[in-house]
């Protein structure tokens, strides 16, 4: 469990970096009323949320796996990280697939694609209601480490 919810964090924050990435790419180059469309603040912002909540699970990630690394169960951290991590890919998916617009729908930009495997990497290794209850477990038994 402990290595496939920190394999499936990470798997979830390149997915969605991925996304992330192309949304950014294609919003300098479509132009709409004379100017690219990364100009327009309802393109933009919705991006930087994106790639602020993805750094915030990769440091989720990490901190999980060097908690492992120096021996720790980890069992909240790990939980944490592949909940979040999951969350925030659907997320930075869903504002590509809006960056987009109809074209981010489709099979030659590889968002559906990409949103499917994240759609099955949220269940392998916990759903988030068993993740939250692990979580929530862990609190409750006293360890309030963050």
């Amino acid at each position: 469990v402990s290595l496939g919810r920190i394999y499936n964090s990470a798997r979830s924050v390149g997915l969605g970096r991925w996304a992330l990435e192309s949304a950014i790419k294609y919003s300098q180059q479509r132009e709409a009323f004379g100017k690219t469309i990364s100009n327009y603040q309802a393109v933009s912002h919705p991006l930087a949320d994106a790639a602020t909540e993805l750094h915030a699970a990769h440091l989720l990630g990490l901190n999980a796996a060097m908690l492992l690394d120096r021996g720790e169960r980890a069992i909240k951290e790990l939980s944490m990280a592949k909940s979040y991590s999951v969350q925030a890919g659907f997320r930075a998916i869903d504002r590509a697939m809006q960056t987009f617009g109809g074209m981010g729908l489709t099979n030659e930009i590889g968002l559906v694609h990409i949103w499917h495997t994240l759609r099955i990497i949220n269940i392998a290794d916990g759903t988030n209601e068993i993740l939250a209850r692990t979580i929530s477990q862990r609190l409750l038994a006293g360890d309030l480490e963050l």
